[in-house]
């Protein structure tokens, strides 16, 4: 059975970036004591990874390619050519790729994002769980960890902090 989860960082105000596309209030905090082990162990479990098309232009102009081995899905209307093997592009048809995802086998999939690739997801009923790690500023724009849309409920599975983050843990409840 396929899991589908969450990892992300977010502003106190639910932001994932700011309003020019820029994640240096994020870096500005640095990797807390141990969490690099922490999304070692996490990242590890992961054989697939899906993101938007905005969300993997800002990767690949920003770093090297950091997810190789693991097969990305990457949602777009754009056409795209990666040079990559582990690198496929599908249209926004999220049932449809929830049920691919299924056939080929994968054991977790990653949903990183953003908030509009986040929220089809969920629509789609493609998280199973997630892990929001809480940094202590306040951004004031930019997009959301979700995009609008339909309330939905979620269980604390757990909390902690590492240093001034906190991460929140929670499952999602089946739809009424």
């Amino acid at each position: 059975m396929t899991r589908f989860v969450g990892y992300i960082a977010m502003s106190l105000d639910a932001r994932i970036a700011d309003g020019d596309g820029n994640l240096d209030w994020l870096m500005s905090f640095g990797p807390p004591e141990g969490s690099q082990a922490d999304y070692q162990a996490f990242y590890s479990d992961v054989d697939g990874i899906v993101m938007g098309r905005s969300t993997y232009d800002w990767i690949v102009a920003h770093n090297d390619w950091p997810y190789s081995g693991k097969t990305s899905y990457v949602v777009t209307n754009r056409a795209f050519d990666s040079g990559r093997d582990d690198v496929i592009a599908v249209s926004p048809d999220y049932q449809g790729l929830r049920t691919r995802l299924e056939r080929e086998g994968h054991s977790v999939i990653w949903i990183l994002g953003g908030g509009t690739v986040q929220r089809a997801a969920l629509d789609a009923g493609m998280f199973d769980h997630i892990r929001v790690f809480v940094i202590p500023i306040i951004v004031g724009s930019g997009p959301l960890i979700f995009a609008d849309g339909a309330p939905r409920g979620l269980t604390l599975q757990a909390s902690r902090t590492w240093g001034q983050i906190v991460e929140l843990s929670y499952t999602f409840k089946e739809t009424e």
